[in-house]
């Protein structure tokens, strides 16, 4: 059987079907969120760490800050995905890094 022939039966339009559907459930198991982020939650928390260091400001690191409360989180809701972790991560960093720049 020749290469071009080994999959003749998926034919113009119907590829295209198959691989919107593949698309589609490839975008819903990755959008889907094992978390939802309380950001004044995350804001207070933040100025409570702030204030327990500010003798001390260069103790304060955004990036530990949000590795420790996307740990903290996760660890309370009894949730073991790696991927929603770091994604929670990178989520509450960049929305306090954006907060301090509004300051």
């Amino acid at each position: 059987m020749r290469r071009k022939e080994e999959f003749s039966f998926l034919k113009g339009s119907s590829t295209k079907k198959l691989n919107s559907k593949k698309n589609q459930f490839i975008e819903r198991e990755y959008n889907h969120k094992l978390y939802a982020i309380n950001y004044s939650n995350v804001e207070r928390r933040f100025a409570e760490e702030l204030e327990n260091y500010k003798n001390y400001p260069e103790l304060i690191d955004i990036e530990e800050f949000s590795m420790n409360y996307s740990f903290g989180y996760h660890c309370s809701n009894d949730i073991d995905d790696i991927h929603s972790k770091e994604a929670m991560f990178i989520e509450v960093k960049s929305y306090l890094k954006n907060l301090r720049m509004c300051a």
